[in-house]
């Protein structure tokens, strides 16, 4: 089974071609494929973090309580943050967003993901292609919470936690298995790459950390000059590839015991959490197979993934994937760290050959 950043569908690698001479430096694995997984993983086991459970009595767990960099996959406690206010009654779905608003919290690192999300609710560019064209116009609030989990949207869950509070992303954690969870501005965190000079002192503790990026994304959200200048310092161009798999390192942090326990979670209860997860993958699902909830994320040198899989037979797969470290560039435009958990949970030869590659 093969999955593409966006679709899910079963395939094999493709044969490796012969080599008529022998290269400089052998080829990075493939993280596209579930080969170039199995050979990343076996070279690379203490730079990854796993716990599958298949719902059938398999099961597969390797260093997973260890804290790595979550990226995006982090998102999914703001989304049951927003699921939790909006059975509450405290949002309001049909609520009209305005897009302005919502840009306020938008640092253009995300490759294309927030003009992409602008084009899919039907929102016209400006020239810059960055932002709306009119940040009078207003989109509904379930919609940005759509694309937050669709294109992975980094301004999205910075306003849903500003309007919630801190707190009630952590409780929302809590509530599902993930306590006391490393909930920071993605705001704050990409200003601290772009603009080195706002970033806090080297070593500074996280909830210390935590609240200096709070206040810096209040200066970006109440400061138009700021906004201004970190689109100027974006042209000027960003430190190198070195220096962001350094920055990388010190983002948001959790385990792969407490992603795959939100996810388990989320899809049992069902609800508008579960039908945001499963919506990037409805129209291919294999069959048997009733939904898949996924929602992963990537920064240098880190791919990460979470992933439910619910069954015809009423069984419910679910699991998550951490990789950190020896990740090219090329390697993170590409790869696909579902990829690797749906064969596992749904493919027990494969789920073998893992096993084996990570040493077991």
């Amino acid at each position: 089974m093969s999955l593409s950043r966006r679709s899910l569908l079963v395939a094999a690698g493709a044969a490796a071609p012969l080599l008529l001479a022998r290269p400089a430096l052998a080829a990075p694995p493939d993280l596209s494929t579930p080969e170039g997984w199995l050979s990343w993983i076996s070279a690379h086991r203490a730079g990854l973090s796993l716990r599958l459970d298949d719902g059938r009595g398999g099961r597969l767990s390797h260093r997973a309580d260890v804290a790595r960099p979550l990226a995006s996959a982090v998102k999914v406690l703001h989304l049951a943050a927003y699921a939790d206010a909006v059975a509450a009654g405290r949002l309001d779905p049909r609520e009209q967003v305005r897009v302005g608003d919502w840009e306020r919290y938008y640092v253009p690192t995300d490759g294309g993901a927030h003009p992409a999300a602008l084009r899919h609710l039907g929102v016209p560019l400006a020239e810059t292609g960055l932002h709306a064209a009119d940040p009078e116009q207003r989109v509904a609030l379930d919609d940005v919470v759509a694309v937050m989990i669709l294109f992975s949207d980094s301004a999205a869950p910075d306003l849903l936690r500003d309007r919630l509070g801190a707190e009630a992303v952590i409780a929302a954690g809590a509530a599902r298995g993930w306590p006391e969870a490393d909930v920071r501005s993605l705001c704050a965190e990409y200003l601290f790459v772009v603009l080195p000079e706002t970033a806090p002192p080297a070593g500074l503790p996280v909830p210390a950390r935590r609240e200096w990026g709070f206040a810096l994304e209040r200066r970006h959200r109440d400061e138009p000059a700021l906004r201004q200048e970190v689109l100027r310092r974006l042209q000027a161009g960003v430190p190198g590839y070195p220096a962001q798999l350094a920055w990388a390192s010190t983002t948001a942090a959790g385990s792969a015991d407490r992603l795959a326990a939100a996810h388990r979670a989320l899809s049992a209860e069902g609800g508008i959490a579960r039908t945001h997860l499963e919506r990037p993958l409805a129209g291919s699902l294999p069959p048997g197979v009733s939904g898949i909830g996924i929602k992963g994320g990537s920064l240098p040198g880190v791919l990460t993934s979470g992933i439910s899989v619910r069954r015809a037979d009423g069984t419910l797969g679910w699991g998550a994937l951490l990789a950190h470290g020896d990740i090219s560039a090329e390697q993170l435009s590409t790869g696909d760290p579902g990829l690797p958990l749906l064969l596992a949970i749904e493919d027990p030869g494969w789920r073998d050959r893992l096993a084996t590659a990570l040493g077991g």
